[in-house]
């Protein structure tokens, strides 16, 4: 019996991405970087590690079939459907229930459904590796991820006692967990070397990762227990009910930064979070004047832009670093440097409902 199962979650609004993402139609399920969307590109390479039916995606209701259309091949079982969005502790608890239900032994890959990773040999072996490294004790195992410029809108990883090789992998002791940083703070980061994104992967037995939350989260422990006992005989109102009142909180702030017995591995492959329209430019192939264009796209004497469209015909001159994006939901039109507001948009349109 295969012992290794993955929890991907999908939740979110993906609200930077408006006006391609809405609420029906959040960012793990577009494509955004090719020609599949975010999630059947995380499925496909969880595929060389674990087999599909050892598979999960935690997700809203409203998201699940738009989730079954996109990702056929998984069976109903294989989708936990959320109550409602709690943030990613509740999450990962309200995934390891049903998952300890079928084997006591499980390991628990848990994933962001919405990340860009190219390099699929290299996730698999910084992953297996993992998972190696959480079958060695009650571990909870994490993937950091080497700096490449001084990013103020992740949080980081404080890793420096080498704990085992093998593999040619290292493993470090976390020392701690770092809020986002400023830019000064940032840049010395990758001068100290020591200093790792956090990448929200984790690996562990799914019997560790709910001792942590019983020991660190009581309240939310004592609320999956509940639900244990509700899931059993299918009571979906009282799931429900119980689901709602979980404290919401990730599980980076409830456990892992709380927790002595963190390890991390470094990542041995290219990664963004491709959380804006602007992550697009690092991530994806640029005209000779570094701008991303998609669709039915005139651009002059224009630079460093993001033009994204699908049948509507686009044409820009004489501009740079903006992001200019049309759908059926609407046109978008943004300086570059603030694709990070682009959520307020969408929250502006979600309130005026």
């Amino acid at each position: 019996m295969d012992h290794t199962y993955c929890v991907i979650m999908a939740g979110g609004k993906g609200e930077r991405f408006w006006p391609l993402s809405t609420e029906r139609i959040p960012k793990p399920f577009l494509k955004l970087t090719g020609d599949k969307t975010l999630i059947q590109l995380t499925i496909e390479r969880v595929r060389n590690i674990v087999p599909t039916e050892n598979i999960f995606v935690v997700l809203g209701k409203r998201h699940l079939n738009v989730a079954k259309r996109q990702l056929g091949d998984l069976f109903d079982e294989n989708f936990i459907v959320e109550p409602e969005g709690r943030d990613t502790a509740p999450c990962i608890g309200f995934a390891a229930l049903p998952i300890l239900n079928r084997d006591s032994k499980a390991i628990m890959i848990t994933l962001p459904a919405d990340q860009y990773i190219p390099d699929v040999g290299g996730f698999v072996k910084t992953i297996s590796h993992g998972v190696k490294c959480a079958k060695m004790g009650d571990y909870l195992v994490t993937v950091g991820i080497k700096p490449t410029r001084p990013e103020t809108g992740y949080g980081y990883i404080h890793a420096h006692e080498k704990f085992n090789v093998s593999d040619g992998m290292m493993c470090y002791r976390v020392k701690k967990f770092v809020e986002k940083p400023d830019v000064e703070r940032a840049k010395a980061y990758i001068e100290e070397d020591n200093y790792f994104w956090n990448a929200g992967m984790f690996i562990w037995k799914a019997t560790t990762v709910m001792k942590g939350i019983e020991q660190h989260m009581p309240e939310l422990y004592n609320g999956l227990i509940k639900i244990k006992g509700a899931l059993s005989s299918h009571n979906r109102r009282t799931i429900d009910m119980v689901y709602k009142s979980l404290p919401r909180k990730s599980i980076d702030y409830g456990l892992m930064e709380k927790a002595d017995n963190v390890l991390m591995i470094p990542a041995d492959f290219r990664w963004d979070d491709v959380g804006t329209w602007t992550s697009l430019l690092r991530v994806l192939e640029l005209d000779k004047h570094g701008n991303y264009r998609k669709g039915n796209v005139i651009c002059v004497d224009t630079q460093d832009c993001v033009v994204y469209g699908d049948d509507m015909l686009i044409a820009t001159i004489g501009v740079s670093n903006l992001v200019v994006v049309a759908s059926k939901k609407g046109v978008l039109v943004c300086d570059g440097n603030r694709a990070q507001e682009v959520r307020e948009i969408a929250k502006r349109l979600s309130l005026e409902k």
